[in-house]
């Protein structure tokens, strides 16, 4: 996007641009701003455009809200993404490995959704809902799964990857096919109507780099892109998982976060089974066979095989939690 458009869609004069990530800092008259390109539809946008303001009309002082263009719109488009702006806050980044980082993430997060209740998305908006959809979700992947076995079956000279990946494959497809009957047979579905008449919605991006802390010392979370509709369970599951990966799967720490949690909204015996549950399902393992065999990701073999070595490496550990996990 030319400088001289956005100047003319928001009014101010850009100065500098300095590049982070999939991020422009623009230094402008008004101010430093962070300004994105997003890969997604305006009616989507509009969802979470309306989402973010409706956390802050809440009282959620966490999120950053959009700025709108000159002309009262939410964003500019150039006919295959669409871009936006909002101001850029001097942060630093939390660290799920500092407890005191942790304990405001997940006290953040349990004030989120509770500023969430009562939402009504746009009319003209088209979010993703994900209310009592767990289980359909899970079987396409397992489908998926078997689509991956296919392929490697069909190969007439398999690679490194396949040989590791392959042998994998029916364990976790059974893992995957087990959380799916418990889901089922659980108050998942229950739980899921009810998240939906309360309008409840998650951000579904729980990953550390989503949440800073200001110069302010406050604590603020970015990147609503992946919002969706669906019971506060998906993010407090995702928070879990995301802690207990790669070699730390301790059942002390996923207590922690459960507990914390709770002290801010109450979680009942109903929901904690859900959320653990959610955790059985083999996320990682499928991911990277998507990577590699649907997406077909522009990394070497080296990337791809560093990726499955740390879902292998895991596995003792996470089979390990998950027994504990599920006696909690």
């Amino acid at each position: 996007m030319k400088w001289e458009d956005i100047e003319k869609a928001y009014g101010f004069k850009i100065m500098s641009e300095e590049k982070i990530r999939k991020i422009s800092k623009l230094n402008t008259s008004q101010g430093a701003k962070c300004f994105k390109r997003a890969h997604t539809r305006r009616s989507y946008f509009l969802f979470v455009f309306a989402a973010v303001k409706h956390l802050i009309e809440n009282g959620f002082t966490r999120a950053i809200a959009y700025d709108m263009t000159l002309d009262g719109d939410i964003c500019m488009e150039d006919g295959e993404y669409i871009y936006y702006a909002l101001p850029w806050i001097e942060s630093r980044q939390c660290k799920f490995k500092k407890e005191d980082d942790l304990a405001e993430i997940i006290k953040l997060s349990a004030e989120l959704h509770e500023a969430s209740a009562g939402f009504i998305p746009p009319e003209a908006s088209k979010p993703r809902v994900y209310y009592g959809k767990w289980p359909e979700h899970f079987e396409k992947r397992l489908k998926e799964l078997q689509a991956f076995k296919a392929m490697i079956e069909e190969k007439k000279i398999t690679d490194e990857f396949d040989k590791a990946y392959y042998p994998l494959i029916d364990f976790f497809a059974d893992q995957g096919n087990g959380a799916i009957d418990l889901l089922k047979e659980s108050s998942y579905y229950d739980i899921s109507e009810k998240a939906g008449k309360r309008g409840e919605f998650c951000h579904h991006d729980m990953a550390e780099h989503n949440f800073i802390i200001t110069a302010d010392r406050e604590m603020k979370i970015i990147d609503f892109d992946y919002c969706i509709m669906d019971t506060r369970l998906h993010d407090i599951a995702s928070l879990v998982i995301r802690n207990m990966k790669h070699g730390t799967w301790d059942i002390a720490k996923a207590y922690f976060i459960l507990n914390e949690y709770s002290k801010y909204s109450a979680i009942n015996k109903e929901e904690m089974e859900v959320i653990k549950y959610f955790a059985i399902f083999p996320q990682d393992f499928w991911q990277v066979g998507l990577q590699y065999y649907v997406e077909k990701q522009p990394w070497d073999m080296q990337n791809f095989m560093s990726r499955l070595n740390k879902v292998r490496d895991d596995f003792s550990l996470r089979q390990k939690f998950l027994e504990e996990f599920l006696m909690l």
